[in-house]
């Protein structure tokens, strides 16, 4: 499992996925008030705000929220 700190806190890799998925992964653990950070090769630069790239991103969520991120991602979608 990749780790890193990010503003203090532990954070560890969910996963790689193109950009549409990973958007999608991101809104549904948004919506269960995960914190999640997507991470494009272009960290820093604009295309990073402005979501051009459709390439593969990795999702950053708490380590301490791993496992119920996992859950979550594990659950069928409606």
């Amino acid at each position: 499992m990749e780790r890193r700190v990010l503003a203090g806190t532990p954070y560890a890799k969910l996963l790689t996925a193109p950009r549409p998925v990973a958007e999608g992964i991101k809104a549904r653990l948004e919506a269960r008030g995960l914190p999640v950070v997507l991470e494009t090769p272009f960290a820093g630069l604009p295309e990073a705000a402005l979501g051009t790239y459709m390439g593969d991103v990795s999702l950053w969520v708490p380590e301490a929220l791993l496992g119920e991120a996992e859950a979550v991602l594990e659950e069928e979608i409606p």
